[in-house]
């Protein structure tokens, strides 16, 4: 494969996720895709012909993944970086999907190109750090994914443009640190934006409490919130669970009814 000028003054390496099915390039240093990215991608239940959004995109690493595993639906993608967004491009175009997605360079508190009432599904993995509560990476790229100030939009901001995107019933999927689980039901819930949340914890081992959860709520439809048993990561040996595997490696989906 012909290697990209980013690769040539290597600022950008290649690297795969599902066990080589996804091919990605990614800036050498600062946020690269990891777990967190492959579980996200796992636990939206995308249909044939549905329309999904993914929010602070990066590289396109969550929504190729669900690009690939479910071969017609189109993906859109946002992402306040330029310089990432020509990557999610390039990525679309290596994982021979580029047909099937697009990608918006843009803030999701002014951007204008995407439309509203659109999309069934908008997946997004928020920054973890509330602002305020962290010292902020010196790289950008890794700064505006881990923390809310970067990009200046709180958790309440990232729920409400997934709000103002869904049509109505369409489903949000989430992946956040467990110990914001309060602060993420109150947004959600709130104005009545969403509801019948589905709660996914993500325990590393057995016995150990869950350090992340996944999230599905729907707009505006509202029943009880549910918690889900949850997906153990890890064996006692530190190996990933066989299931964990096979959403890995195989590509398997991550079940979480919503």
């Amino acid at each position: 494969m012909k290697k990209t000028e980013n690769e040539k003054t290597g600022t950008v390496s290649e690297s795969t996720l599902l066990g080589g099915r996804v091919t990605l390039l990614q800036p050498r240093q600062g946020f690269r895709a990891g777990i967190d990215t492959v579980l996200l991608a796992a636990a939206v239940p995308a249909k044939p012909g549905d329309k999904v959004l993914d929010v602070g995109c990066g590289v396109g690493s969550a929504g190729l993944c669900v690009a690939l595993r479910n071969k017609n639906i189109h993906l859109t993608g946002l992402d306040i970086q330029r310089k990432i967004v020509d990557l999610a491009l390039q990525n679309a175009t290596l994982n021979g999907v580029a047909e099937r997605c697009r990608f918006f360079c843009g803030n999701l508190l002014t951007e204008s190109a995407v439309e509203d009432n659109a999309f069934n599904i908008v997946m997004m993995n928020p920054p973890y750090q509330e602002a305020g509560t962290h010292v902020p990476s010196p790289r950008r790229n890794k700064a505006v994914s881990h923390g809310e100030e970067a990009s200046g939009a709180s958790l309440r901001d990232w729920a409400k443009y997934a709000h103002r995107k869904l049509k109505q019933g369409g489903t949000l999927v989430m992946i956040h640190r467990a110990d914001r689980l309060d602060d993420i039901i109150i947004t959600l819930e709130e104005r009545r934006w969403f509801g019948s949340l589905v709660i996914h914890p993500l325990w590393p081992r057995k016995g150990v409490p869950a350090k992340r959860v996944i999230i599905l709520a729907k707009k505006e439809r509202y029943k009880p919130i549910r918690l889900s048993s949850g997906l153990i990561l890890h064996k006692k040996d530190g190996k990933y669970t066989p299931e964990t595997k096979k959403i890995l490696r195989d590509g398997k989906p991550l079940s979480v009814a919503s």
